[in-house]
């Protein structure tokens, strides 16, 4: 009979165990669907990495086709949308603008402007967009929070006033010089809600360079920065 009673004892908080467990498992069941999209906003900072021209070997030589004084450095921001084509995996289509890139180049400058003036100290910006295939592992049992990496291709752009000399006719600023390469980017994710998320993480952009007597002629900078972003999910 004690026995019995116990039981019955028991069965209110077994249920609300149970009713836990279940509302708990539904909630986030719904917080990563499929088939849906998603956009938001990135805010970060990061490089753009024209110290790699640099002379690092012979710093007291002041060679006319380096750069002799790079600042780089600061806020990245960018934009995002999304697909989720399954609850892992997801595509996602980005635009990034970094911060200003400050070169100077010695007295006797190898570079020249539109109007063939040597150039002596200049403004590089750069742009990229990428298009990647991102996959999500789940961090725990019934979690909000799961890690991912995506990979993918990037378009980095450079525009400055050594590239503002266009065949077209295109006004000095439009034009740039752009080159398609690796992307990558991994982090973490968490799903407030079923439709906003917070992201942090860390993404890199590919860009180019060439062993040649004028190498900024064609360097596209290497970009990273590490991010937050705000999503909204449909």
């Amino acid at each position: 009979m004690r026995y019995k009673i116990k039981i019955l004892y028991a069965l209110p908080f077994l249920f609300f165990a149970y009713h836990c467990y279940a509302s708990a498992y539904s909630d986030t069941s719904d917080l990563f669907p499929s088939k849906t999209v998603y956009f938001g906003v990135n805010m970060g900072g990061g490089y753009t990495t024209w110290k790699y021209l640099l002379d690092t070997t012979d710093q007291g030589s002041q060679q006319p086709s380096l750069p002799s004084r790079v600042k780089e450095g600061g806020p990245s921001w960018g934009v995002v949308f999304g697909f989720d084509v399954a609850k892992n995996f997801a595509i996602e289509l980005q635009y990034m603008e970094f911060a200003d890139a400050h070169v100077d180049f010695a007295p006797g400058s190898s570079y020249f402007d539109s109007n063939g003036n040597p150039v002596t100290s200049m403004v590089s910006k750069t742009d990229a967009y990428s298009l990647s295939g991102k996959f999500f592992v789940p961090v725990g049992v019934q979690t909000h929070l799961r890690a991912f990496a995506a990979v993918g291709a990037g378009l980095v752009e450079r525009r400055d006033p050594l590239i503002d000399e266009d065949p077209n006719g295109l006004p000095p600023g439009n034009v740039t010089l752009s080159c398609v390469s690796p992307y990558m980017s991994a982090g973490l994710d968490y799903n407030f809600t079923r439709h906003w998320i917070v992201e942090s993480g860390f993404q890199y952009y590919t860009g180019f360079g060439a062993s040649e007597i004028n190498p900024v002629d064609s360097f596209v900078p290497f970009a990273w920065d590490a991010y937050g972003r705000l999503a909204y999910q449909l």
